[in-house]
């Protein structure tokens, strides 16, 4: 086959034209651009940038694959991350295809600023969840650049959404005493370790699920928040201070040191603790919140309570955590002092001769109480 009919018929990559042909070419383009194009100019110049731009729509049309298809293979390598990591990922994007189902067939290299903008809007409405969307997309077209399916990742051109910072909402004494008689309740005693380190040491309440007792040392007064555990996956030291001690020794299980601190069925107790004490509604961190604002009032030690929060810098603390309006000073040290409720005792286990008076009464169809 001869170079002409090689370029003519599609040809191959590298193969060069003939004059003629190149002359006939450059000709052809001249035609079309002054038939579409009637106020460009015919030059070099402009011709090599109306066919770099024809490259691009042709890349854009051949190099790539569907939005859909790009999203699911990469929520599919994502499948290492923490279960909680990648439900958010899933979740997010999942929920942008549902609502932007004309966005599921678009090319991933035609997608622009705009259109990013466009589906985040129509899925979140806020600006935390727009910025928890906006995170996660460009995240996606990081990927997506490695695999070279776009050309630029369009999210970074799409501003961070604002958070309007609000003073967080800290419990009240009466508020942590109630917390306190109701972890000390034998329905709720579980859960007193976890409502301990959350409040006196200020972990997160997913840091609690994941912590061991084995990275709770009482005899160096530290608490190991390794990476495994860590939101940020950065590891910290937490200060088991005196009260902290004297509440985790109460109220620690005589388990293997390898167990977990928090008990099975977490969010669902939890959430009943709340419930039990009053609590509920409840705001996200609010134990957190409230160990960060009393640590502050009473240590006075902004750097010290950075190290203990994990916070790589003060400003968060500053801009979100610390609420210290309502807390006295007398408050901020009884904080610290509080008197702690005991541990509840375990019912009495009844004797073989109060069993086997329970059965005679049970066959009978007496209760217990009515030989009484």
């Amino acid at each position: 086959m001869s170079n002409n009919s090689a370029c003519e018929g599609g040809g191959f990559a590298g193969t060069p034209l003939s004059p003629d042909a190149a002359a006939r070419l450059v000709s052809n383009i001249c035609e079309i651009t002054q038939q579409r194009l009637p106020k460009v100019r015919c030059t070099a110049t402009n011709l090599t940038r109306i066919y770099d731009m024809g490259a691009d729509v042709y890349e854009d049309a051949s190099y790539t694959v569907p939005f859909e298809s790009a999203v699911e293979q990469f929520i599919e390598q994502k499948i290492d991350l923490r279960p909680a990591s990648y439900r958010e990922y899933k979740n997010v994007l999942g929920r942008m295809l549902r609502l932007s189902p004309a966005y599921k067939t678009r090319s991933v290299r035609s997608l622009r600023t705009r259109d990013c903008l466009e589906l985040m809007t129509r899925t979140y409405r806020t600006a935390h969840t727009l910025d928890k969307a906006r995170r996660l997309l460009h995240c996606f077209f990081a990927y997506a650049l490695q695999q070279n399916w776009c050309r630029e990742n369009p999210v970074a051109r799409v501003q961070v959404f604002r958070k309007t910072e609000e003073m967080v909402s800290t419990l009240s004494m009466a508020q942590i005493c109630r917390l306190l008689e109701t972890c000390a309740t034998l329905e709720h005693c579980a859960c007193a370790p976890a409502v301990g380190l959350m409040l006196w040491g200020g972990m997160r309440p997913t840091e609690v699920t994941r912590l061991r007792w084995s990275e709770v040392d009482l005899e160096d007064s530290v608490v190991r928040v390794l990476p495994r555990v860590s939101k940020t996956g950065g590891a910290r030291l937490i200060t088991i201070l005196p009260i902290l001690r004297r509440w985790l020794e109460r109220f620690r299980p005589g388990n293997e040191p390898d167990a977990p601190v928090a008990p099975a069925n977490w969010i669902r107790r939890w959430y009943a603790l709340r419930q039990a004490a009053g609590l509920n509604p409840w705001r996200a961190d609010a134990l957190r919140h409230t160990f960060a604002s009393y640590h502050l009032r009473y240590f006075k030690d902004i750097h010290r309570l950075q190290l203990e929060m994990g916070h790589s810098t003060a400003r968060l603390l500053f801009n979100r955590y610390l609420n210290l309006g309502n807390i006295t000073t007398a408050a901020a040290a009884a904080f610290w002092e509080l008197p702690l409720p005991k541990r509840p005792r375990l019912p009495k286990p009844r004797t073989r001769a109060e069993k086997r008076a329970a059965d005679r009464n049970k066959r009978r169809g007496k209760s217990s109480c009515d030989d009484s």
